[in-house]
């Protein structure tokens, strides 16, 4: 018996230290999205030619419990909750299929829909504003796009790393309206022009003796002047005439218009967000980013002179909730065990109590973790709660 007691305390431990620490349980509450972009279309145009086309599609989707749609100016949202149980892989893949049949009925301006899962556990986990004394916000912005995203993409566990705040670069060809008028040239020529200057295409090969080059006509500008020398045609086809870009718009070299801010302490600011995939780890990913030594946070820090500030870490609040659970378990054994002793004077029922539940809950453990769960808060509240149940059975018994 005391080596099946042994073995159950090694079990658990095994147990305890290979399940994955999470807040909350994995679960799924079926639910998939079909998000529809329509520039510059009001939410009535969006309600007919969109949003009713969409549900009506995906109506005859299996094990489909409810369907609501939200049509804002340019967007529709379709939401579609299932029947719990029901496997969201093959109703993805499903309701995909329907919104393909119907592509041709929706408007041709339409950017593809985007069909996905609403995931609870794909969330973002870490708020890290980026700070510098020596640059400024669009560089820093430059810098967390060109960068550092992809080095945090490469974290085990992280799905995706987003960038917000700070200035977006943007070439802005701002047209001079007289120019236009006395040249009678149109807004479209300019764009095509545009267009034609700026393709990459393949222009077939080059043979020198036994070596072949393929060729490439690229269309990549370097300045600012090589766009101002885009040729715009304009007036008759037999007669056409070219004029300079430069002569009919001022070329600068800016930042995207401003739709929403970050800021910390009231200050603008440049926020990388990291959110970790379903399967992934909040602590073990805000390890790998903000411990060891160096960390990768202080590498950074160090390579590019700037500074980071962590605004938000959820694996700290998620330590600091698993860790009172686990003193509250602790000091619930204990006064258990203190509670039998006073009540029934009884040593060795004590002991048989004080060794009894630490070795079900190692039990409890090794079959959390041989079932696929995780630690998290749920199942640290039940082991908390089981105690009581335990402990009556022991003392009837």
């Amino acid at each position: 018996m005391l080596m099946l007691m042994l073995a159950a305390v090694l079990m658990g431990i095994i147990g305890y230290n290979s399940m994955r620490v999470e807040e909350n349980p994995d679960v799924s509450f079926g639910v998939v999205t079909v998000t529809t972009i329509y520039p510059g279309a009001g939410p009535e145009e969006i309600n007919t030619l969109v949003s009713r086309v969409i549900e009506e599609a995906v109506s005859s989707v299996s094990d489909l419990r409810e369907t609501t749609s939200t049509s804002q100016e340019g967007v529709s949202t379709v939401v579609l909750q299932f029947e719990i149980g029901t496997d969201m892989d093959a109703s993805l893949n499903e309701v995909r299929s329907k919104v393909d049949s119907v592509l041709s009925q929706l408007p041709r301006e339409i950017e593809s829909p985007i069909i996905d899962k609403f995931d609870f556990a794909a969330e973002p986990i870490l708020y890290m504003v980026l700070k510098s004394d020596t640059l400024d916000n669009r560089q820093l912005r430059d810098l967390a796009e060109q960068d550092l995203k992809d080095r945090f993409s490469r974290v085990t566990g992280v799905a995706s790393v987003g960038v917000r705040g700070g200035d977006e670069r943007e070439i802005q060809v701002e047209v001079r309206r007289d120019a236009l008028l006395r040249h009678g040239i149109g807004i479209l020529e300019l764009q095509q022009a545009l267009q034609r200057a700026a393709v990459n295409v393949p222009s077939g090969r080059v043979t020198d003796g036994d070596d072949e080059y393929t060729v490439r006509v690229l269309g990549d500008f370097e300045t600012i002047d090589d766009i101002g020398k885009i040729e715009v045609r304009f007036g008759p086809q037999e007669n056409q005439k070219q004029i300079r870009l430069d002569q009919l718009a001022d070329i600068t070299d800016g930042s995207k218009e401003r739709r929403s801010y970050s800021r910390l302490n009231g200050a603008d600011a440049v926020v990388i967000v990291v959110q970790k995939a379903k399967e992934g780890n909040a602590v073990t990913i805000s390890k790998a980013i903000r411990g060891g030594e160096p960390s990768l946070l202080k590498q950074i820090e160090d390579e590019f002179d700037v500074e980071f500030v962590v605004s938000l870490d959820s694996a700290i609040a998620i330590e600091e909730s698993l860790l009172d659970l686990q003193f509250a378990l602790g000091f619930g054994i204990l006064l258990v065990t203190l509670v039998v002793f006073i009540f029934l004077h009884n040593f060795r029922g004590m002991l048989i109590v004080a060794i009894a539940i630490p070795i079900c809950l190692m039990m409890t453990l090794l079959v959390l973790w041989l079932t696929g769960n995780t630690i998290n808060t749920l199942t640290m509240l039940a082991m908390s709660l089981a105690i009581g149940v335990l402990v009556d059975d022991a003392i009837v018994i």
